[in-house]
């Protein structure tokens, strides 16, 4: 029995030594005022970048709502008619009054199978973006040119 005693006695001591020596069991001396100071700088940057994000996102859901998908906007189906060259074109005009062009068309198409569709914005939304425009970049084409 004294044996047995010795035996539980020294596994004891052994278990506490060898809970004392681990690393779980020694206390963390917690952050240093400057990493708590540069951390706190950090979350302070963050939230003022998630603001800023939140704000852009809020926007742009605006804009795409009363300017893309609104009941004055949408998108519209065209189609190209005419070749120009080969006899079929879509209009004919004059440059200078004498020598005719036959040039093609695109126009709307309401098929059911378009070439391409065409994103319509709202009135309003472009008139208000001609107002945000600096007079350097005034020359954004917001409207259709003819470039010939």
């Amino acid at each position: 029995m004294n044996r047995f005693l010795m035996l539980v006695a020294v596994a004891a001591v052994a278990a506490a030594m060898y809970v004392a020596a681990s690393p779980v069991s020694q206390q963390s001396s917690g952050v240093t005022a400057k990493q708590f100071k540069a951390l706190k700088a950090q979350v302070a940057n963050l939230s003022k970048s998630l603001k800023s994000t939140r704000a852009e996102a809020d926007a742009a859901v605006g804009f795409i709502a009363n300017c893309l998908v609104s009941a004055n906007a949408g998108v519209w189906g065209v189609s190209e008619f005419g070749d120009g060259a080969g006899g079929t074109f879509g209009y004919r005009y004059t440059e200078d009054g004498t020598n005719e062009i036959n040039v093609t068309a695109l126009d709307f198409d309401g098929s059911g199978s378009p070439d391409a569709y065409l994103q319509s914005v709202a009135p309003t939304c472009v008139q208000a973006l001609r107002h945000q425009l600096k007079p350097a970049t005034a020359h954004l084409p917001l409207s259709g040119e003819r470039s010939h």
